[in-house]
């Protein structure tokens, strides 16, 4: 089962959230046929979005992390909430990109490019903030972006292993965070034991959890749980969504459609899920909403 922890260390000056997301990544795999390079892009966005997302409040707030790229990938676009929920979808998986150094490359995958994030927390106006692609390795992006947009010092760790028969066997991350100054000899420790801490796929095929992997991370020191939650793939579109969707395209656009085609087909780039209505389910639908 795939589970997250949110702990604060040195009495709120550090702050850590870790999770387990093999099960969501290998859903997320399976839906979009991801090729095993695709498959580890998307699947350390979908672990940073979890992570990013156990920073909000409950499942109203929401984070949406997208990177648009040069590289083969082209695109990930990814959102969660406040309660480990998330979904999403590449531009491009099904590419084929040559392994570097024994590992998938999923910095070639990515290339150059920019990460767009947008924080819903209730606001009248969302957060947003861009950053320039630091590596296109996902984790050192968004480390970069927490220092460069948010001003807050952070280590971020991801990934996630694949099989030979292609198929997710780990995968997982952390975000650790500097909240306040702190005692330098226990920046050093904590640096230290960052520096040293074995790749999080590691971990979790060692069978660590969440809280073993923070232990791990900030050298040992005490972890006091804030939060726990279990991540998910959930995606929230609908036949009314779609419907709402086909809606707003106007009387005029969706008159074009019922012309041209006997059924409408609508894909969510999500989950894969497809709609189809007929022509008379199109004219019905556009009648109602006139009347």
């Amino acid at each position: 089962m795939d589970t997250l922890t949110s702990v604060i260390v040195a009495n709120e000056h550090i702050y850590g959230v870790a999770a387990v997301t093999t099960a969501l990544v290998e859903k997320a795999r399976g839906i979009h046929g991801a090729s095993p390079t695709a498959a580890a892009a998307l699947g350390r966005l979908l672990t940073g979005g979890v992570l990013m997302g156990s920073l909000l409040k409950d499942a109203a707030h929401r984070v949406t992390l997208q990177v648009s790229s040069k590289g083969p990938v082209r695109s990930i676009l990814v959102e969660a909430n406040g309660v480990g929920q998330v979904r999403g979808y590449l531009g491009q998986p099904a590419i084929n990109v040559p392994s570097r150094n024994g590992k998938l490359d999923v910095r070639g995958a990515v290339g150059k490019g920019i990460l767009h994030v947008i924080r819903e927390t209730g606001a009248a106006e969302p957060y947003s903030g861009t950053v320039p692609l630091a590596s296109g390795e996902i984790a050192e992006d968004l480390a970069s972006y927490f220092v460069q947009s948010e001003q807050i010092p952070s280590a971020v760790s991801l990934g996630v292993f694949v099989t030979p028969e292609h198929t997710v066997a780990a995968a997982g991350g952390f975000l650790v965070q500097f909240h306040a100054s702190i005692d330098d000899d226990l920046v050093v420790h904590v640096e230290q034991a960052l520096g040293a801490v074995p790749t999080v796929t590691t971990l979790v095929r060692e069978g660590y959890g969440p809280q073993d992997i923070l232990h791990r991370a900030v050298g040992g020191l005490d972890l006091e749980v804030v939060k726990q939650a279990a991540p998910a793939w959930h995606c929230g579109c609908s036949q009314d969504r779609v419907v709402r969707a086909l809606l707003a395209l106007g009387p005029q656009q969706l008159s074009q459609l019922i012309s041209e085609q006997p059924e409408t087909q609508v894909r969510c780039e999500f989950c894969a899920t497809e709609y189809t209505f007929s022509q008379q389910e199109l004219s019905q639908m556009m009648a109602d909403a006139m009347a």
